[in-house]
């Protein structure tokens, strides 16, 4: 299979450097710094394109990853090498299907997908959606086969598609956010900046790893380290009088609307 990426940042580089290894992939690339695409070729062995046309001509699966706000300028050279047998599958959050099949007159399969950016270490989770009739098993096979490489797939329709990218698109960025504030509290705190990035780091992989690997739900496994009268509950109670968790869920529905406004 013929995969080209329109765009080769940091989501598009992240399922490219997966694929490297693939016996059955030959990669192609187009990214608007020609400098960076070349550096990502010399480390994947990806083929450069010099222009749209070249990329989708060559290309059995296109895949657009350009960010939503640049793709309107690629339809024009995109739409018109578009045939049949390929497939278009899109990264760019917020872009419908309904928009995806109009901008490209229904010239080809579309399929939505929506990895996360831990897909840059193999850790990804990524939504597919196969909602267009179009699509052929090959197509479904190869799509979910794509993001494998990077991670988790899950299929789902395409109206849970804004809430996994409120939740699960955006979420590193929110995990690394509350990374970043237990560090600086440490810090304030008195212990060194280097120990407390170790130890936070340290922290929540361990209670991730401990929360996917546990048969106990979540909020057990919180019930676990808690002790009456303790440091714990203290900090939790002030949480929950300063509604800490409201002001997440209010967070992911903005992540929410705005990927609705995307589209």
């Amino acid at each position: 299979m013929k995969v080209g990426f329109l765009g080769t940042g940091n989501m598009g580089g992240a399922v490219i450097r997966s694929l490297a290894g693939a016996e059955d992939v030959t990669i192609y690339g187009l990214n608007r710094t020609r400098s960076r695409l070349d550096a990502l070729a010399r480390e994947t062995g990806l083929i450069p394109c010099d222009t749209v046309q070249e990329l989708a001509a060559q290309s059995d699966v296109v895949v657009l990853a350009v960010k939503p706000q640049q793709v309107h300028s690629i339809w024009p050279e995109l739409t018109p090498v578009l045939t049949r047998e390929k497939c278009l599958i899109s990264v760019a959050a917020g872009l419908t299907l309904q928009t995806l099949k109009e901008k490209t007159g229904g010239a080809c399969p579309v399929i939505r997908a929506m990895p996360n950016t831990p897909a840059l270490i193999g850790e990804g989770v990524t939504a597919v959606c196969f909602d267009d009739e179009d699509l052929s098993e090959r197509q479904k096979e190869f799509g979910q086969k794509l993001f494998g490489y990077s991670g988790d797939v899950h299929v789902l329709p395409e109206d849970q598609f804004d809430v996994f990218t409120a939740v699960i698109g955006s979420g590193p960025a929110f995990i690394f956010y509350l990374i970043e504030t237990f560090i600086e509290s440490a810090v304030e705190l008195g212990l060194h900046r280097d120990a407390s990035s170790r130890m936070v780091k340290k922290l929540f992989r361990g209670a991730a790893l401990m929360a996917e690997q546990s048969g106990e739900h979540v909020s057990i496994l919180k019930e676990m380290s808690i002790a009456p009268a303790g440091t714990t509950i203290a900090a939790l109670a002030h949480f929950d009088r300063t509604a800490v968790r409201g002001n997440i869920m209010d967070g992911i529905r903005k992540a929410y609307a705005r990927s609705i406004e995307l589209g």
